[in-house]
């Protein structure tokens, strides 16, 4: 059930790259617009079957893989990763209905779009540490090559821009997983694995801070933030609805899964500093909203305190607060999808956003 979301995108992404040369480009946009809808269709008859009253994980997969490592293909699904999942799937056919102005290359581009899709739902659904970084990672290339080729002006130096900062996000966390497994002694990378282990709280604090600082970048908040407004501003109407909608979520899918979930001692004793760090990115990234003159990257720091406010309510550590910060993830998602739509709307009647 849960594979579906991830491999049904990924092959739809390999049958649209290789298309033959006779479909127009209305076909193919029909096609991966159909794919991603029955996706959408798909979560949705999913979230028909999820018990909200049970707290525990759900729909489970799991598949022996390279065993050496530590790493299997387990899969699962709770409150917190099924309404990701819905976010994902209905911004992924958003962002391709909002795809008509592109005629360069379109099977690359929707192939693309597809393959990120996939690669989304598999880190929202990854319930091992290496599988997680393996589907967080995904999304990487194709984000650039979406920047770099169907962007606007700059976007070479913003792909780049895009690439070295979500790299040594990748590297940060991939870091604290090793380091964490390592330090536990846990026989594999599963999140159930390591989840009841117990560390010195000097090493708790450092892998944290690891995981925060790699998720704060993907997120971003304030002073990881610089890479966003050049890459929005960039970027295509409908691969920044998905930069936007989608991918900042993973960054703060992070924080509540493996910052919050894995070290909550450490956590609740550094959620102070990290209030303070999110009311610096609210106000700042507010201030700064206010006195740009080109929309899109008026939305774009607009974007960095919304996002803060999620940081906010992890900080908080109430039910309500996280309940909160969840609804803001979502709230934030559907918004600037409308947002930049609008914004595309406006760049194609005038010109210039």
């Amino acid at each position: 059930m849960l594979s579906t979301l991830i491999w049904l995108p990924i092959f739809g992404a390999a049958i649209v790259a290789f298309l033959p040369s006779h479909f127009s480009i209305q076909q193919i946009r029909a096609g991966a617009t159909w794919l991603a809808g029955g996706v959408l269709l798909w979560t949705i008859w999913l979230l028909t079957q999820f018990d909200i009253n049970n707290s525990a994980l759900q729909f489970r997969e799991y598949l022996p893989w390279i065993e050496t490592l530590g790493l299997n293909y387990e899969l699962g699904v709770d409150g917190l990763s099924i309404v990701m999942l819905a976010l994902n799937s209905f911004l992924t056919w958003i962002s391709l209905l909002s795809s008509s102005q592109t005629t360069d290359r379109p099977r690359l581009f929707y192939s693309l779009v597809l393959l990120i899709s996939g690669g989304v739902a598999g880190a929202f659904l990854a319930q091992n540490l290496l599988l997680f970084f393996f589907f967080y990672e995904l999304e990487l290339v194709p984000f650039y090559l979406l920047i770099s080729i169907w962007g606007s002006e700059k976007k070479g130096y913003a792909a780049i821009k895009f690439l070295i900062y979500t790299a040594t996000s990748g590297i940060l966390i991939l870091a604290g997983f090793l380091g964490l497994v390592w330090l536990t002694g846990a026989p594999n990378f599963s999140y159930q694995s390591v989840l009841g282990q117990t560390l010195p709280m000097g090493w708790q604090l450092i892998l944290l801070g690891l995981l925060v600082i790699g998720f704060g970048i993907k997120i971003p908040l304030v002073p990881f933030h610089t890479w966003l407004p050049d890459t929005y501003v960039a970027a295509s109407t409908p691969i920044v609805i998905l930069l936007g909608g989608v991918l900042a979520k993973l960054g703060t899918y992070g924080i509540f899964r493996f910052g919050l979930g894995l070290f909550p001692e450490a956590w609740s004793l550094i959620s102070p500093y990290l209030a303070t760090w999110a009311a610096v990115s609210i106000l700042y990234g507010a201030m700064a909203a206010i006195a740009q003159k080109d929309i899109k990257r008026m939305v774009a720091y607009s974007s960095i305190g919304h996002m803060g406010y999620v940081l906010l309510g992890a900080a908080a550590l109430t039910p309500l607060a996280l309940v909160g910060a969840v609804s803001q993830m979502v709230a934030h998602g559907l918004i600037l999808a409308i947002l930049f739509h609008l914004v595309g709307v406006i760049e194609t009647k005038v010109g210039s956003p």
